[in-house]
């Protein structure tokens, strides 16, 4: 009787627990399966998106660049500034006589590159012999020329006249001078100690610069170079 007794009772219990928390499980299990998880989204912070900005409507429209250009090119007018030289001594006195046809003035500068100095020489260009040296001494001593003597070392001056050494150039012209009065034509200026010249000339235009190109041309061992225009020279 106590065995069966406590057969009963846990079949009681058994069943009491199956409908106490059966029910439940299917409440829970119906409640589960009522939500639909593809639908589900996760809500967050609205995120604000920003609203094109509208001009006012009397505001004005800029007007667009014109694109610059990398480099400026000069115009066909501008002036420039140019040296030309080493412009060698002997070659000076006939350099500055082509110069001052373009009539630069105060455009024009030179510079002596060393240190410019006398004395200068006065000759009769070399003979052929010796024998043609003493006739032409002879010859130039009977129209009345003194201080006069044939260079007989060898080398590039050998058998020429010397008619004079001079410290200054203005001094030496006027020897020239004089001998061209008695008939002696072909004489020449060498100036002996002094250095060869760089001239600057400023502002030239088209025209000047095609003259001095020409000018260059004519002078053997010179450069003719654009430089940057001193300050103060335009």
């Amino acid at each position: 009787m106590r065995l069966l007794f406590l057969l009963l009772l846990l079949a009681n219990l058994a069943v009491f627990a199956l409908l106490q928390w059966g029910g439940d499980m299917s409440s829970t299990h119906r409640a589960h399966t009522s939500l639909h998880p593809e639908r589900i989204a996760l809500v967050g912070e609205p995120h604000a998106t920003p609203s094109p900005k509208i001009p006012p409507a009397n505001a004005p429209v800029p007007a667009p660049q014109p694109a610059q250009a990398s480099a400026a090119k000069p115009a066909a007018n501008d002036k420039i500034c140019m040296t030309w030289g080493p412009v060698a001594p002997a070659q000076y006195d006939n350099a500055i006589t082509a110069l001052d046809q373009l009539k630069l003035g105060e455009r024009l500068s030179h510079q002596a590159l060393g240190t410019p100095g006398g004395p200068y020489w006065v000759y009769y260009p070399p003979l052929a012999s010796k024998a043609a040296a003493d006739n032409k001494l002879a010859e130039l001593t009977n129209l009345g020329v003194r201080d006069i003597a044939v260079v007989r070392p060898a080398g590039p001056w050998q058998n020429a006249i010397s008619l004079g050494l001079y410290a200054k150039q203005s001094i030496a012209e006027a020897r020239v001078a004089e001998l061209h009065k008695k008939g002696v034509q072909t004489v020449s200026i060498e100036a002996r100690g002094k250095t060869p010249s760089l001239f600057t000339l400023r502002d030239l235009d088209a025209a000047e610069q095609a003259k001095m190109t020409q000018l260059q041309q004519s002078y053997a061992d010179t450069q003719l170079k654009r430089v940057d225009c001193a300050p103060g020279s335009h």
